[in-house]
């Protein structure tokens, strides 16, 4: 259960950076190129966050409060959403939901480690 929550700090810190750069890059396309890459990244951390949850669920460790699992979910589905919705529009409304989605990752990262 130790690992989950350490993980779940350094993703929050991750997440936390990731939607300041997104935030830049809405008014700086430039960065655009490293956004992505360090979406990956972000994505990639928050998949293995759900896997060792899972995992520390099924040992039995059950979150304080049931609401953990929602903001979990929440937020590994909230990048890919804002890039699905975001695909078909032009470059700056792209970059806009690109920074909606890693902020609401964010978000839901810190309810989840509030509630966890």
């Amino acid at each position: 259960m130790v690992i989950h929550d350490w993980f779940g700090l350094i993703l929050l810190v991750v997440a936390a950076g990731g939607a300041v750069v997104a935030v830049l890059c809405v008014f700086r396309p430039q960065a655009l190129p490293f956004l992505r890459r360090y979406i990956r990244l972000t994505l990639a951390a928050v998949a293995l966050q759900v896997l060792i949850g899972i995992v520390v669920f099924a040992a039995g460790n059950r979150p304080h409060q049931v609401i953990h699992l929602f903001y979990g979910i929440a937020t590994l589905l909230a990048l890919p959403f804002s890039m699905w919705m975001g695909g078909p529009l032009k470059d700056r409304e792209r970059r806009i939901w690109l920074a909606g989605g890693a902020v609401a990752t964010f978000l839901f990262a810190t309810r989840a480690v509030m509630t966890g």
